[in-house]
């Protein structure tokens, strides 16, 4: 699992994209989360952005990709990781992978086939 880890100081923020599963842990501070919620994109008269305020300790697991505003509060400077979401193997990263091995397997196969015969 990858990790990055973020200081913002009084006052500052930063704009990050994090795919689904991510997960942000507050280790000092106060750090506010702004982020758009697509699911009440249907409601017209819904706010699209959704704003949570993390204290030091707390943890927030990310439900879906997108853009995220983190922001510091005024007083105090923050310090946040953000934890990669675990491994989940799609159609992309099972061809990525297997294309990866197929030069390894091309150069091994000659070697074999030169042994058995």
């Amino acid at each position: 699992m990858q990790t990055q880890d973020i200081r913002l100081d009084a006052g500052q923020s930063h704009f990050a994209w994090l795919d689904k599963g991510c997960r942000l842990i507050v280790l000092d501070g106060a750090l506010a989360v702004t982020w758009r919620d697509r699911t009440l994109d249907w409601l017209p008269d819904a706010p699209q952005t959704v704003r949570r305020v993390l204290t030091e300790g707390e943890c927030l697991t990310m439900d879906a990709s997108g853009h995220v505003a983190l922001a510091a509060g005024a007083g105090a400077g923050v310090r946040v990781t953000i934890a990669a979401a675990a491994g989940r193997y799609g159609w992309r990263d099972r061809l990525q992978a297997w294309l990866n091995r197929l030069p390894a397997r091309l150069s091994a196969s000659p070697r074999v086939r030169g042994e058995q015969s």
